[in-house]
């Protein structure tokens, strides 16, 4: 389906929630998650769109939320950090959806067991979100990251059986919580907002969770070439989120 014709399905709508991912759907998938970043023309869009009314916005990433509003600095603009579990505003206050468990805090020494595996691996980057550990190969070679990979799987065995999980994306192994996915955040914003009608764009596996949550009415987009269980449509690429986008802003704009 062309950003056309899925524009002018929802922009009829008189309220609308619109739930975005950020890597490989609003901005390209970039060899190194620093080198993923907005330009000026979708800040710009962002914030003509948060002030558009009847229209919400919130940004699901599995990116911290620090990063998050230091990328897109928007008043009025909505996140969900680290796969769902933290939702905020641009400043103010967060909301953890999945409060911390009882007992040990295993992510110092996983993200040792990270780091000591990349150590002089050309191409592995570790990435420290404070309440997981991503271990990112899309620069390694492939022979090399295989390996590195079986390593990191064996090492965490033990974590594994006290309530975290493995998640793998777009050439990276994320280790999480159990029970952290994108769908919390879905439900946390259908439920603040139970009229409008709710859209959900994503590319990646963990996107997955929150197509299964949009309520029965909801309309779920993937984005680029891999093929979702749950997605109603699809756009090629976030050049095509972003002219949709565009077009659902300039229908609330004539309508004002």
């Amino acid at each position: 389906m062309s950003p056309g014709q899925l524009a002018a399905k929802v922009q009829e709508y008189p309220e609308l929630l619109l739930l975005c991912d950020y890597d490989g759907t609003l901005v390209p998938l970039a060899p190194r998650p620093e080198e993923a970043v907005p330009g000026p023309c979708l800040l710009r869009l962002l914030r003509q769109l948060v002030s558009r009314p009847g229209l919400h916005l919130a940004v699901i990433s599995g990116r911290t939320l620090a990063d998050l509003r230091n990328l897109l600095p928007v008043p009025g603009l909505l996140f969900a950090a680290l796969h769902g579990s933290q939702v905020a505003g641009p400043e103010g206050p967060v909301i953890d959806l999945l409060p911390q468990p009882p007992g040990k805090n295993p992510w110092p020494e996983i993200l040792g067991l990270a780091r000591q595996l990349a150590a002089g691996v050309p191409g592995l980057l570790v990435e420290n979100k404070g309440d997981g550990v991503a271990l990112h190969y899309r620069l390694a070679p492939p022979g090399v990251a295989a390996g590195i990979l079986e390593e990191f799987r064996h090492a965490l065995k033990p974590f594994l059986q006290e309530g975290l999980e493995l998640i793998p994306g777009h050439r990276v192994l994320e280790v999480r919580r159990r029970g952290v996915n994108k769908g919390l955040a879905v439900t946390y914003f259908t439920r603040r907002w139970p009229r409008a009608f709710p859209v959900y764009l994503g590319d990646d596996r963990t996107d997955e969770d929150a197509f299964a949550a949009l309520p029965g009415n909801g309309l779920a987009i993937g984005v680029g070439q891999r093929q979702s269980n749950y997605a109603h449509c699809y756009l090629a690429s976030p050049a095509e989120v972003i002219e949709f986008l565009q077009l659902i802003n300039r229908s609330r704009t004539s309508s004002l």
